[in-house]
């Protein structure tokens, strides 16, 4: 999926307009004393027009890693400028540290309960988005989703419904013992089987 395909899939959320006096310009200078650098111009103008969206249908990402969880990750609400539950901000406050994610990082979307999908600010890894496990163990908890913000957004996909290829087996009971189910389901309030 592209940036202008999004559009298509979203909707925005009243955290939007209720963020619109929000000094993001000040937020900015606080993330690059924090990280000692910025995302990419086209993340932040991502989270300028799309912040506080969400998708109107379960969207996920697969791996670019064999991963033992899942083979694909939710992508939720994209976070944005404000000081909000789903903004970056908060979620910079919250798990910017040894024990939570230990890597410079430029939050973009929700994942799973609790997860994030992050932007990574750190020198060696600038650029790469991953997905964030909260319950996995510290320095196994990351997952490479994307080699650049645009490769990230144009590997969303709606999740496909799993068919069920069960097959419908049909069970011939003897009388005998068709008789006591029979007896039991009565007894139970239940109609006979046939």
């Amino acid at each position: 999926m592209d940036i202008k395909s999004i559009n298509d899939f979203i909707s925005f959320s009243r955290l939007k307009e209720d963020n619109k006096d929000y000094d993001i310009k000040s937020f900015l200078d606080t993330v690059k004393d924090l990280m000692g650098k910025l995302p990419n111009k086209d993340l932040l103008d991502f989270i300028y027009k799309y912040g506080f969206a969400y998708f109107n249908v379960e969207m996920v990402v697969a791996p670019m890693e064999k991963h033992g969880h899942s083979k694909d990750f939710i992508v939720g609400p994209i976070l944005g400028f404000g000081n909000t539950p789903i903004s970056i901000e908060k979620n910079i406050r919250m798990f910017y540290s040894e024990d939570q994610i230990g890597m410079k990082f430029f939050p973009i979307c929700e994942g799973a309960s609790g997860d994030l999908i992050i932007y990574s600010l750190e020198q060696k890894s600038f650029g790469k988005v991953y997905y964030w496990s909260h319950d996995s163990a510290i320095g196994n908890d990351t997952s490479l989703i994307g080699e650049s913000f645009n490769d990230f957004i144009n590997r969303i996909k709606v999740k496909q419904e799993e068919k069920d290829n069960k097959e419908i087996i049909k069970v011939k009971y003897s009388s005998r013992l068709l008789k006591l189910i029979n007896a039991k389901r009565i007894k139970d309030g239940l109609p006979p089987l046939e």
